[in-house]
């Protein structure tokens, strides 16, 4: 598998990742909230995990999910030990 297959996928689906994670604290329900808040941890915790599996470092632990989500997605990102990168371009394919 090529080096950084995936990198411009991770790019956007992270920070959509944090972005349905803050919104979970505008939630009125506070079951709904916690939920999606517990839903979210663990979701972003996979997909790190998967990264790093792309990566080629199966034999390394599981990343430890993080205790809470970050209510400012820039926190979260900050937070987070990878780095993030981005692009700019359509997300629809070229017509031949």
């Amino acid at each position: 598998m090529p080096e950084g297959q995936f990198d411009k996928d991770f790019g956007y689906l992270m920070p959509f990742l944090d972005k349905v994670a803050a919104a979970a604290n505008n939630l009125s329900d506070p079951a709904a909230r916690e939920e999606l808040k517990k839903i979210m941890t663990d979701e972003k915790s996979r997909w790190v995990r998967i990264r790093q599996l792309l990566a080629g470092s199966a034999g390394q632990q599981p990343a430890a999910a993080p205790s809470r989500v970050e209510a400012n997605p820039a926190t979260a990102a900050s937070t987070e030990k990878e780095s993030l990168s981005f692009t700019v371009g359509s997300l629809r394919p070229r017509s031949r």
